[in-house]
């Protein structure tokens, strides 16, 4: 019998090491040789660590960030996304901000929210006066301004805080309308001033998305028109006990958020969960309320500064994103998680790759800036294990894509042989 268990154990050992080492090779060949590469593998069912290649390491995340944007919003906001606070003072509706990103965006159509603030009161008081952190985040990239990818954060988005222009002819409209007076046809280096909500579009473009500038009077000016009645800007707190109107279904915006990686929807999520807490809406207040009571276990603490990942003063380990990871695994169901993340050769930012099988088996987050390539997610393999995995490239030159064409190799490697 003790025999047997020895050959056992050795044929184990041996198999253990044989899996090993695929990976190792793969890791230490010359194509990873002048990046910064970190791999940390893990079981959930049995809680054992498979495989930790620079897992304790530090490296910018880009938008991988947002599965702890992901985690914290799942804590933190119930089942529907809280749209604005109200109360009623005579035939007044008053209002406050909550960060709501679904506000008369155009993949939200629902227009529960637009048609509450239309309907009801004679007037609205929009109390603007919660929320006095920056617009953009340290970190992040100044020229970006006028990138759809990163428009200011508010506390009441419109349209993803992004003017909407359209051309025909000589005649141009914008959403929301406030814009037209400011935008003409104009062969401009950038569709927008950088100091001022000037727009310019290309006699050779039909249409243009370009964020705007956000103020008080761009929300005064824009809500009146869409709703057909009178708003007044003002400074004062809202009245102790107001009220909650609730619009989308978090985990629809959930799925946006992790399908497309969706920057602004990622930087209001935690705002919103921030307006469950008291005080002003805040980023840095959600993340470190986060930091003391969900993530406090972390073996290394992050440095978390956003929610999206555009930042390039986040540094979080692999080990981090595999914790978070499982968190998420254990405390939520797998068919809501799954149906929330990318699904490879199905949706999202990997529905192109990992599919060369028919049945999915990789449900992951990716990220990407300059020089940065990052997944992390769920992996199911061939002999039916589900294992967590974080796999961060900083520091390369290469072409991004052959990156992402080892990355899906080591996976497979993975995949084929765990």
């Amino acid at each position: 019998m003790r025999v047997f268990i020895l050959i056992i154990s050795i044929f184990s050992s041996a198999h253990l090491f044989a899996q090993k080492e695929l990976i190792d090779t793969h890791l230490n060949s010359d194509f990873y040789a002048t990046q910064f590469t970190g791999f940390y593998l893990y079981d959930p069912a049995t809680k054992t660590e498979i495989y930790n290649y620079n897992g304790n390491k530090y490296f910018i995340p880009a938008s991988n960030t947002k599965i702890f944007t992901l985690y914290t919003a799942m804590k933190m906001l119930n089942d529907s996304i809280p749209a604005f606070k109200y109360q009623f003072v005579g035939d007044e509706l008053h209002i406050e901000g909550t960060g709501d990103p679904t506000f008369l965006h155009p993949k939200y159509k629902n227009n529960k929210a637009v048609d509450f603030l239309k309907n009801k009161g004679t007037k609205i008081v929009f109390h603007w006066n919660n929320f006095d952190e920056e617009s953009f985040l340290p970190g992040w990239t100044w020229d970006d301004f006028r990138k759809d990818y990163s428009p200011e954060r508010s506390q009441f988005p419109i349209n993803e805080n992004m003017v909407s222009i359209s051309k025909i002819g000589t005649a141009i409209k914008t959403f929301p309308i406030y814009f037209e007076g400011l935008t003409e046809i104009k062969e401009a280096i950038e569709p927008r001033d950088f100091y001022d909500n000037k727009f310019y579009i290309s006699q050779k473009k039909r249409s243009e998305k370009v964020p705007f500038i956000v103020n008080e009077t761009v929300i005064e000016k824009s809500l009146s028109e869409i709703l057909g009645k009178s708003v007044d800007m003002v400074k004062t707190p809202m009245l102790q006990n107001p009220k909650v109107f609730y619009s989308f279904k978090t985990d629809d915006v959930y799925k946006e958020m992790m399908e497309n990686s969706d920057n602004f929807l990622a930087e209001h999520l935690l705002l919103l969960a921030s307006s469950t807490m008291q005080g002003k809406l805040s980023s840095k207040q959600v993340i470190n309320y986060s930091k003391r009571n969900f993530l406090k276990d972390l073996k290394q603490q992050p440095e978390w500064i956003d929610g999206s990942g555009l930042s390039r003063y986040n540094l979080f380990t692999p080990q981090n994103f595999v914790q978070v990871l499982d968190k998420l695994y254990n405390e939520f169901s797998t068919e809501r998680l799954f149906a929330i993340f990318p699904v490879g050769g199905k949706t999202g930012t990997i529905k192109n790759r990992y599919k060369d099988v028919a049945a999915p088996y990789l449900y992951a987050k990716t990220g990407t800036l300059n020089n940065n390539v990052t997944l992390s997610g769920y992996l199911k393999t061939k002999s039916g294990r589900t294992l967590i995995f974080s796999l961060l490239n900083n520091n390369s030159t290469k072409d991004l894509s052959l990156i992402r064409n080892e990355n899906e190799k080591l996976l497979r490697i993975v995949r084929d042989n765990y």
